[in-house]
């Protein structure tokens, strides 16, 4: 009875605080996770060991920390480390003195960046962090592009060509809500920032009769705006669509579907049906048509133009198999039965772009856009000549 009665005053005692009570005390954090969340870490030892300095900003020069440096953690949110041999960010070759590395938080030792004469182990002279390797290797955030002839080649195309000297451009929106405008002549030029507030951009085609494509994009509260290009590769005031455009899970813009020369839009509600929106030729649309249903098993939409010289605009998807079709325009606003003309593989693709006439051969070639951007060239008769990778881009590049 006494040692009952003895536990329960200890347990009572314990409750009120009156009894002291042992602690685990906190393990101290070693190796990688010594370095805070937000900083850049360099360790004198390998696997994060030794003495550490930590830096909330790129690094020029590391001073007494330039023949130390044996391990390092990226923990600022950039996606891509950029670390250099030489101070300033300098190189001599991006395939020997740079490295772009250091993805997440994970610790990395320099020693496994040794490419050619590159030595980082005990001899990182600066580093800084980039949202892509391009801007690592001292270029800008916009993507290269290029085709395989200059400008001035031709009349302006009908599709792809947003400055009318006939060769294909591309839109870019990078990681920091940016669009720039991709000539084809490897050349660009910012169009402005903000874009990350787009939830779909979309263009192909002329939306108000000037002969310029124009670009349709969707904000975040679900208005849809239309910005008439101005056929210099960039865009006049927008106008405003309509409202209530969050119901639609995709957007597409395929140019004269019905045949009565004005650009029209296609697009899928979150039901899986697919609708198509008239043009007016004043920048908006008129009463939609419903064309059917079952489209949720889509993933990526193009309007590639005439893509099987029938002379009537056509549409292209990939499906969640992996399989590309055709669906070949008949001039009255929808399509005649689809055919397939990919089959795996372009699941991998998460955008398809109607580029437009890339080879200059007088025939629609395709764009697609995943970990690597591809160019699938139009043979006529609805067939794609094998894919040819131009260039490769990172997870936060949207094309259009």
């Amino acid at each position: 009875m006494r040692t009952k009665l003895r536990a329960a005053l200890v347990t009572a005692a314990a409750a009120l605080g009156l009894v002291a009570t042992s602690v685990v005390p906190a393990q101290a954090a070693t190796g990688f996770d010594r370095c805070p969340q937000g900083k850049f870490c360099v360790f004198d030892g390998a696997d994060g060991q030794g003495a550490m300095a930590s830096y909330s900003t790129p690094q020029r020069d590391f001073g007494s920390w330039r023949f130390k440096a044996s391990s390092v953690i990226n923990r600022t949110g950039y996606e891509w480390l950029c670390m250099y041999s030489r101070t300033n960010y300098e190189y001599l070759d991006s395939a020997r003195d740079v490295t772009a590395g250091g993805r997440g938080s994970h610790g990395t030792d320099l020693s496994d960046f040794t490419y050619g004469s590159s030595h980082l182990d005990n001899n990182l002279g600066s580093a800084r962090w980039a949202h892509t390797s391009r801007e690592c290797q001292g270029g800008t955030e916009s993507l290269d592009w290029s085709t395989p002839f200059g400008p001035g080649s031709g009349p302006a195309r009908a599709f792809g060509d947003l400055n009318r000297d006939g060769t294909p451009d591309l839109l870019h929106r990078s990681q920091q809500g940016r669009l720039w405008f991709l000539r084809g002549d490897s050349s660009g030029s910012l169009i402005g920032g903000g874009w990350n507030s787009m939830t779909a951009l979309t263009r192909h085609g002329d939306l108000t009769g000037d002969g310029n494509e124009d670009l349709l994009a969707r904000d975040t509260a679900g208005n849809l705006y239309m910005y008439p290009g101005n056929g210099k590769g960039w865009f006049g005031t927008r106008l405003l669509v309509g409202g209530g455009w969050n119901t639609m899970s995709a957007i597409q813009a395929a140019g004269d579907l019905n045949g009565d020369g004005r650009g029209d839009l296609l697009a899928r509600d979150t039901a899986g049906q697919l609708w198509m929106y008239p043009g007016n030729g004043k920048g908006w649309f008129g009463t939609r048509q419903l064309i059917g249903g079952g489209w949720n098993v889509m993933k990526a939409f193009a309007g590639p133009g005439d893509l099987n010289g029938d002379g009537k605009n056509d549409l292209v998807v990939s499906d969640s198999t992996g399989k590309l079709w055709l669906y070949p325009g008949n001039g009255r606003g929808w399509f005649g039965t689809r055919v397939m003309i990919g089959t795996g593989g372009w699941g991998a693709f998460d955008t398809l772009l109607g580029i437009g006439d890339y080879d200059g051969d007088g025939r629609p070639d395709l764009l697609a856009s995943g970990v690597v951007v591809s160019i699938y060239r139009g043979l006529g008769g609805a067939r794609l000549a094998a894919g040819e990778t131009v260039n490769y881009v990172e997870s936060s590049d949207r094309l259009f």
